[in-house]
C-alpha cells in the first residue's frame, strides 16, 4: 500500500476540516431557522392570548351598542401620540345629537377624552382626532391595564351611547414602546379584534424592556459621505454636526435614553450618497425601522447673502403642535449664547419654521407618484428627513420610480417618527460659526435638556 505524502495528508485534513466546518455552519443555520420559527410562533401565541384576554373582558363591551359600530378609516401613531378618524351611520329616527367624543376607556371604567371634532349630516357622523399630527391620545401617559377606544355620543334626551370601532383600513396591529424612564418601558399592543360578534379596538399596556432593534430617539447628523454640506474655509458642515451628534448621543444616553445615530463617520464617500438614503442601511430607512419616537437632524445653514447676523432655526413638521420646537429654539438661544434667526420666510414663532412643499410642483419632486400618494393633509413638509420619516402622517411619497433613488418602504406606514431639523447657525456668518466651534457643548446641552424637560425623562 502506497504511503501518503505529507502534502496528501495535509489536503486530507483540510477536506475533513472543511466538511466539519460545513456541518457546523449548517447546524448553526438550522438552529437560527428553528429559533426564528419558535420565536414567531411564541409571538403569535402571545398576541392571540392578548386578543382572548380582551374578548373575555366583557364588562366594557356589554356597555356598547350591539347592532351599530363606527368604522375607522384611518389610525396613526406619530411620535408619542395616537390619532384616529372614521364615521358611523345612525338610524333616521335618531334624536338630535349634542356631542360626539372619542374616548379611551379602561377596564375599571375610567375614561380619557381625546380631543376630537365631528360633523353630522344626513344621519352620518364623521369624527377625527387629527387636529395636529403630534397631539391626540398621549401613549406615554397610559397606565398598565387594558383600554378600549370607543365613540361616545350624547343625545338631546340626555342619553349617552357608546359605540365600538371596526377596522375599515388596510392596517393591522401596532407594537408601541414608551420612552425609557428610570430604565423602564411599557409596551402598548394596539389591535383590532372581535368578541361576542362585536368588533373593537383595544390597547394592552404592560411593562416591557425595549427589544434590541427598538430605540427611543434617532440623531441624524446632516450630510456625510460624498456630501460635505456647507463649507467655510477649512470647516465642513458634515464634520461639525457629526461631532455635535456624537456628543448629543452621549448626553441623552446619560439620562437613560437608547439612541441611534444615522451615521458615525465611518461611512465611505463612494457608498454614502444622497441617492441611497432609502436603502436598507440608509439614513431614512434606519430612522423608520428604529421604533423611535423622536428624530433630531443637525445641520448648519449657509446662503449667498452677506449676513451680519445669523441665528438658530428649528424646522418642525407640517400640521403639528409646535411646543417642542419652541422649547428647542428657546433653550438653544438661552444656553448657547446665540440668537433666533432673522429670516421671516416660513417663520411660525421665534426660531421656529415650517416649510411646506409647493403642491403645484409636487409632481416634479423626487420619486413622486400620484397613484401612491396617501398623505393625510394637502400640505406636506418640504424637508425630506421630516417628510419621509413620518409615513402617511407627513405625506411621505418616495416610491422608487425615479432612476437612481430606491424606494422608501415605509412611505405608507401608519407609524411615524416625530422629526425636527435644527439649523444650529450660519456658516457664512463669522460670529455664528465661531460660537458653534467654541461652544458646541452648549448647543448639545440645550438640545439634551429640551428632550429631558419636554418628555419628562429624568
Amino acid at each position: 500500500m502506497k504511503k501518503q505524502t505529507r502534502k496528501q495528508k495535509r489536503k486530507q485534513k483540510q477536506k475533513i476540516l472543511i466538511k466539519k466546518s460545513i456541518r457546523i455552519i449548517i447546524l448553526i443555520l438550522a438552529i437560527i431557522v428553528i429559533y426564528n420559527i419558535v420565536k414567531g410562533i411564541s409571538q403569535e401565541n402571545e398576541d392571540e392570548e392578548l386578543i382572548q384576554a380582551f374578548a373575555q373582558n366583557s364588562k366594557i363591551l356589554e356597555t356598547v351598542e350591539k347592532s351599530q359600530f363606527a368604522k375607522v378609516s384611518r389610525y396613526i401613531v406619530y411620535g408619542t401620540h395616537f390619532n384616529i378618524e372614521g364615521s358611523i351611520n345612525l338610524p333616521e329616527d335618531t334624536v338630535p345629537i349634542q356631542n360626539v367624543e372619542v374616548i379611551a376607556k379602561n377596564i375599571s371604567g375610567e375614561e380619557i377624552v381625546i380631543d376630537s371634532e365631528y360633523t353630522y349630516n344626513n344621519n352620518m357622523v364623521e369624527f377625527t382626532t387629527l387636529d395636529k399630527i403630534n397631539t391626540g391620545l398621549n401613549l406615554e401617559t397610559l397606565q398598565e391595564t387594558d383600554y378600549y377606544i370607543l365613540l361616545k355620543i350624547s343625545y338631546s334626551n340626555e342619553e349617552e351611547k357608546y359605540y365600538s370601532l371596526e377596522n375599515d383600513t388596510e392596517y393591522g396591529e401596532i407594537d408601541y414602546y414608551t420612552l425609557t424612564r428610570n430604565n423602564s418601558n411599557n409596551k402598548i399592543y394596539i389591535n383590532f379584534s372581535k368578541a361576542q360578534d362585536i368588533p373593537f379596538l383595544g390597547f394592552n399596556v404592560t411593562k416591557s424592556k425595549l427589544p434590541e432593534n427598538v430605540y427611543d430617539i434617532v440623531i441624524d447628523p446632516g450630510h456625510g459621505g460624498n456630501d460635505g454640506g456647507a463649507v467655510s474655509g477649512n470647516h465642513i458642515e458634515a464634520d461639525i454636526v457629526l461631532d455635535c451628534a456624537l456628543d448629543l448621543k452621549e448626553k441623552l444616553e446619560d439620562i437613560g435614553l437608547k439612541v441611534l445615530v444615522t451615521r458615525d463617520g465611518t461611512e465611505s464617500k463612494e457608498e454614502y450618497t444622497a441617492n441611497n438614503m432609502y436603502d436598507e442601511d440608509g439614513r431614512v430607512t434606519l430612522a423608520n425601522k428604529s421604533g423611535a419616537k423622536l428624530l433630531i437632524s443637525l445641520h448648519l445653514n449657509s446662503n449667498e447673502a452677506k449676513l451680519s447676523v445669523g441665528g438658530t432655526e428649528v424646522y418642525a413638521p407640517t400640521n403639528s403642535n409646535l411646543d417642542f420646537a419652541k422649547t428647542l429654539a428657546t433653550n438653544i438661544v438661552n444656553t448657547a449664547n446665540t440668537n433666533y434667526s432673522q429670516m421671516e420666510t416660513y417663520k411660525e414663532a421665534d426660531g421656529v419654521y415650517v416649510r411646506e412643499i409647493d403642491i403645484s410642483k409636487r409632481a416634479g419632486s423626487v420619486a413622486y407618484n400620484s397613484s401612491s400618494y396617501k398623505g393625510i393633509f394637502d400640505s406636506i413638509p418640504y424637508l425630506y428627513i421630516i417628510r419621509e420619516t413620518g409615513g402617511i402622517a407627513t405625506g411621505a411619497y418616495v416610491d422608487g420610480s425615479t432612476p437612481g433613488y430606491s424606494e422608501n418602504k415605509y412611505r405608507n406606514s401608519n407609524v411615524g417618527v416625530e422629526s425636527y431639523l435644527i439649523e444650529l447657525g450660519y456658516m457664512n456668518v463669522r460670529s455664528d460659526l465661531n460660537n458653534i466651534l467654541r461652544n458646541s457643548d452648549l448647543y448639545v446641552e440645550a438640545i439634551a435638556n429640551s428632550v429631558n424637560e419636554f418628555y419628562g425623562i429624568k
